[in-house]
């Protein structure tokens, strides 16, 4: 079946406006066509958008659950004709009828319905006597559909979903750890990192945190496990050495090697370093739990992490969850997880705030619950396994299994779609503004050449004769700068073309 991209591509710039405003997309920053698909398509196949969608049409529409529900049964697709007998068909018409009539004010049918929120569309399959129209459900949609709850099967978690949360709710969910880690590669290229006998100098992290995205998104308590893992998952993968003055530098080819990739393909480079970790240890790591005398007792962090993936593979993808009533769920069919032994005697684990040892299974929430919370919202969330979002009731969140998440646990699902690519831009004041989205790669050629301004909302870089005699020492002249920015930026201001001519015509010692 075609993906919601190959869907929308064939639609007019008027249905694309439609399908934005039922589903609360926006538009504004597509400058053409196909930048309006892509747009759309990135925001309507989002898991909590398909399942708010879901909502509001099966209230307003008493059969269009049952018409997903069959489409969905017959593998996401119908012959158009047997479709329509029973819910209705979709009228055709072309941009000039569509803004004169405005069909989706009043819909004749389901099939409308759903046709203009962009859940199903018009096909054609098959050739000669055997071509037939098809009613689809796009590819990239299908799996976050609710499916019909197995409640008490074997292999399946005993939780039902709860109503999707507002886009107002749901916690950030963009690339803020992996965007940190290519924040990491540039500091650690253009800065300096000094170690000393217990760790990196802590005036030099304080440069690098200033950088990062965790400002504001993650708890004060989080932050340091979090700038941990990124240090770890650097050494774990290779990136990092030791020079003789104790200092942190990059090791260049593998560092490329991770830099060319996509985006998914990153992703994927950072989950598999932390699944695969045995030295980093959840469950020391969590707040709020001290592990003492861990020479006379060990925990296997691989296997814990390993059981806890293998249950969270049993949520359906896209769904929304309680926290609380996953972690219940959990404790009722697996509860020694991490313990296959069941001993709850042998660990030293301290409440790190009371300082009370929590030996004995009716700790299990205050040692267990509190690690599955801080996997929820810690690593799972910031590799973006886990979506979470906040309730509309209680102080407990919500969590889902997105889409990236669902193909790294083994279910079949569509990989989501990259948000588009916006070009870089150059202003008159010499700055460089990379949007969101923008490969690591190419953030790291800026980092390279322009000096760092501000993280927030966009990342800003500014050009000036310190970056660029930097820059020149490593081989990069204005001219190759000038040359990237042309094929990276809509536009260079004059201004900036002519001053990155004169430092090239410049004597090196006068730099």
């Amino acid at each position: 079946m075609p993906t919601t991209l190959q869907m929308l591509d064939a639609y007019p710039d008027i249905l694309l406006q439609v399908i934005a405003e039922l589903r609360g997309a926006l538009l504004d920053a597509a400058d053409n066509h196909r930048e309006a698909v892509e747009l759309l398509a990135a925001q309507i196949t989002d898991p909590t958008s398909v399942l708010m969608a879901y909502d509001e049409i099966t209230d307003y529409h008493p059969q269009a659950q049952a018409a997903l529900e069959a489409l969905l049964a017959a593998g996401g697709e119908m012959v158009e004709a047997q479709f329509s007998r029973e819910f209705g068909s979709i009228r055709q018409m072309g941009p000039s009828k569509l803004a004169r009539e405005l069909p989706w004010t009043h819909p004749e049918s389901v099939a409308e319905l759903l046709y203009y929120y962009g859940l199903v569309s018009r096909g054609f399959k098959g050739a000669g006597q055997k071509a037939h129209n098809i009613i689809y459900i796009p590819d990239d949609v299908v799996p976050w559909l609710p499916k019909p709850a197995v409640m008490g099967e074997e292999g399946q978690l005993p939780v039902s979903p709860v109503a999707p949360p507002s886009a107002s709710r749901v916690l950030s969910t963009d690339d803020a750890f992996l965007d940190d880690v290519g924040t990491l590669l540039g500091f650690l290229h253009t800065d300096v990192l000094r170690l000393t006998g217990s760790g990196p100098h802590p005036e030099d992290v304080s440069r690098l945190a200033e950088r990062l995205h965790m400002h504001g998104v993650v708890s004060p308590e989080d932050q340091d496990i979090r700038l941990a893992l990124m240090f770890h998952l650097a050494k774990r993968l290779g990136w990092l050495r030791r020079t003789d003055n104790d200092r942190v530098v990059l090791t260049g080819n593998r560092v490329y090697a991770f830099l060319d990739q996509s985006r998914a393909e990153q992703r994927f480079t950072l989950w598999e370093a932390w699944r695969l970790s045995p030295e980093w240890n959840d469950l020391c790591r969590t707040p709020g739990l001290e592990c003492t005398n861990t020479s006379v007792w060990q925990n296997d962090p691989l296997q814990t992490r390993g059981a806890v993936l293998a249950l969270l593979s049993r949520l359906q993808p896209g769904a929304w969850y309680s926290q609380s009533e996953v972690i219940e769920a959990i404790k009722q069919t697996a509860p020694d997880f991490q313990r296959p032994t069941g001993d709850y005697q042998s660990w030293y684990i301290q409440d790190s705030s009371t300082h009370e040892f929590l030996k004995g299974f009716e700790h299990w929430d205050q040692v267990e619950g509190v690690l599955l919370r801080f996997l929820f919202r810690g690593p799972l969330n910031w590799l973006r396994a886990l979506d979470l979002a906040e309730p509309s009731a209680g102080d407990d969140l919500l969590l889902s299994l997105s889409g990236w998440g669902a193909g790294w646990l083994g279910q079949d699902t569509v990989e989501p779609d990259e948000l588009p690519r916006r070009p870089l831009v150059v202003g008159e004041d010499f700055t460089v503004t990379v949007p969101p989205g923008t490969s690591l790669l190419d953030r790291f050629r800026v980092e390279r050449f322009a000096q760092w301004q501000t993280s927030y909302p966009q990342y800003v870089y500014q050009i000036n004769q310190r970056a660029l005699t930097r820059a020149s020492a490593e081989g990069i002249t204005p001219q190759r700068v000038l040359q990237f920015l042309t094929s990276r930026a809509r536009n260079i201001p004059d201004k900036v073309k002519g001053a990155l001519e004169r430092f090239e015509k410049k004597p090196e010692t006068s730099r």
